[in-house]
């Protein structure tokens, strides 16, 4: 299995020569923009030589996969942030299934895989954004629960996979923005929402918690029954 390696940049005319056959799209699951800072791109289980060649960087903000001597099928792309941004992100996987493409076909359309990366706690989020923290532990024990999967349930609607809990079991969790009201006298808005982790096989769901727009709430230590 090859190792995690940066992908070089492209410093060339946006007119690729070589074969593109994936190409990667990562997204900030907060501001749903491409990925502001450099990544590490590859696919899971397919050594970078001879049949795959290191991904190239364009300036878009993609990753292409070129001259890839691949059969169909089903793949994962892995996608993780460099050393001086892995606070940044999570690190994230995305299965795809891989369509060998005619070479005529236009190469912006080959497989294009869309990865979206979670913020971990330390995410520089704007000073104005609405946030609710916290961490959560085993009861039997207290130890941290880390890579729990959160779906988030906001003023009744399911947003279904929304988050996970880092190494110490910590997690942010951010409400997307809403737009001004009409009414110039209305207050912040406030935000009703409930958690589910799902962990091992369990799952925990939180009483019903409120935060003000703007504000950040801390739901301090959730513990997990169960385990």
């Amino acid at each position: 299995m090859a190792n995690f390696a940066p992908a070089p940049v492209f410093f060339g005319s946006d007119n690729l020569i070589r074969s593109v056959l994936v190409v990667v799209d990562p997204r900030d699951f907060v501001t749903g923009g491409r990925v502001p800072v450099p990544l590490e791109v590859r696919l899971k289980d397919v050594a970078a030589k001879p049949i795959a060649a290191e991904p190239i960087a364009v300036y878009s903000g993609v990753y292409c996969f070129t001259d890839l001597k691949l059969a169909a099928g089903d793949y994962i792309v892995q996608v993780r942030t460099l050393k001086t941004d892995r606070s940044r992100y999570f690190d994230a996987e995305q299965p795809f299934k891989l369509t060998l493409i005619p070479p005529a076909a236009d190469p912006v359309k080959r497989n294009m895989v869309e990865v979206k990366l979670l913020p971990r706690p330390a995410y520089p989020f704007d000073a104005q954004t609405t946030l609710a923290r916290g961490r959560i532990v085993k009861a039997s024990n207290g130890s941290s629960i880390e890579n729990a999967q959160i779906f988030l349930t906001l003023d009744g609607q399911d947003k279904g996979l929304w988050q996970r809990t880092d190494e110490r079991g910590e997690f942010v969790i951010f409400f997307p923005r809403t737009p001004p009201e009409d009414d110039p006298t209305a207050g912040l808005k406030k935000f009703k929402f409930t958690l589910l982790f799902k962990f091992s096989g369990h799952s925990h769901t939180t009483p019903t918690h409120e935060v003000t727009e703007g504000t950040t709430a801390s739901l301090e230590e959730i513990k997990f029954p169960g385990i």
